[in-house]
This record gives structure tokens, sequence and C-alpha cells, in this order.
């Protein structure tokens, strides 16, 4: 008996004459490969290469010459790009612009000032007075009624409380010798107390600060002042 045999172009599901129409077309030379093909054939250009490998230090020497001559053009380019663009602004010109009226540092006194202000924050928030901050507050000013009025509701609830600042630091200012203001962050620890009892204790408060200041005539007083908790 012969052993049947199995059609395989009905497996493949591409008839023999249509993959070799595919092969065939595949294998057909593009324009890049002619051109190619035709200067490597080409005689001169074999002389041309062969004359040329006689003299490697002729041909570093004019690469090192063509590729100056390219670098300064692409200069030359660059600098007169706002010549022609007069829209555009040179690098030079941009760091002429003034700087910000933003100052990174605040007056020298300012810095004792608020570190003195923040030890008698301690203090009167412990003792339940107000009157130990007046020296740092201005009368006329919101910030020494909002603490008037603070420390009324703490005297009629009987609250105590005992702040710790941990650390403090200036995040920036706009200060002149007359007055400004500056922004701080602090970290409290903070112990609120009711009749002697615990009601609230918060470790590592975190908050955002920004004093008005004036300079009256016998120093530096806080006109205004904004808290903000970011860690409550």
């Amino acid at each position: 008996m012969r052993p049947s045999r199995r059609n395989r172009s009905r497996r493949r599901r591409i008839p023999p004459q249509n993959g070799m129409q595919r092969q065939r077309a595949s294998s057909l030379p593009t324009v890049s490969d002619r051109v190619l093909r035709w200067l490597l054939n080409h005689p001169s250009l074999d002389r041309l290469l062969t004359v040329a490998l006689r003299y490697p230090r002729a041909l570093v020497i004019a690469a090192i010459v063509i590729g100056a001559t390219l670098t300064v053009w692409h200069m030359s380019a660059l600098l007169h790009a706002p010549e022609a663009m007069p829209n555009l602004t040179r690098t030079t010109d941009v760091h002429a612009l003034p700087s910000p009226t933003i100052a990174t540092t605040p007056a020298s006194d300012v810095v004792p000032f608020l570190a003195a202000y923040n030890r008698a924050s301690a203090l009167a928030a412990a003792q339940g007075q107000a009157t130990l901050l007046a020296p740092y507050l201005a009368p006329d000013g919101s910030a020494w009624q909002s603490v008037v009025a603070e420390y009324a509701r703490r005297a009629n609830a009987g609250e105590r409380r005992d702040a710790t600042l941990v650390r403090w630091g200036i995040l920036q200012s706009d200060m002149s010798s007359h007055g400004g203001w500056i922004e701080t962050q602090e970290q409290w620890d903070v112990i609120v107390t009711v009749g002697g009892r615990i009601v609230s204790s918060r470790r590592g408060v975190l908050t955002h600060n920004r004093y008005w200041l004036r300079r009256d005539a016998d120093g530096w007083r806080i006109v205004d002042a904004t808290t903000l908790e970011v860690i409550r």
C-alpha cells in the first residue's frame, strides 16, 4: 500500500504562487541600494579611496578643518539669531533684568525679636496673661485685638496651655528699615488643660505663619499675624 501524502499548501493557507510573488517582491532592490551598488562598482571611486588611504594624516587634518568650519558656522548662526528674530531675548539680557524685591534674609534685629516673641507666647499661654505679649504687639493692630479676645475665652473656660517651641525657621521675607512682612515655619508641642485636667496633648504641631511688622519709636511691633496649621 502506498503511503498517502498531505497537501502542505492547504495547511499554510497561502497558495505557493503567492508566496513566491512575495519573496520576489521583497528581493527587489531599492533606490538607495542601486545607488550604493553603482558607487561601489564605479572605478573612479576605488581609485579615489586608494589614493586617500595612502595619506591618513591628510584625512585627519581634513576632518578637523571640516569640523571646525561647521562649528564656526553654527556659532555665527546662533549669534545672529536675535538680529533675524527681534522678538527673542538673549541670555545676557535676561541676567540684566532686575532681581525680585523679596529678600531671603530679613533685618538683623527682626530674628531676635521674633524669637523673644515666641518665648513670651509660651509663657503667656502657661500663665494665661495676655499682658506679657503687649511689648511685642502694636496696640492699634489686629494682632493685639485677637490676642485679647483669645485669652478672654481661655479665662472663661479655665484653659491653660503648655506650649513648647521645638524648632522654627524663616521661609521668606520682604523687610525694610520701617517695616514689612516675614514668613516662618514653627513646630510646637501643645498640652491643653482645663481645671488641671489634660484635655488635649499634641506633639509636632507644624504651623505656617506670616507676621506683618512695623518699627515704632521703641522698636519692632507686630501689627497683624496669620497662622495656618500644616500638620495637626
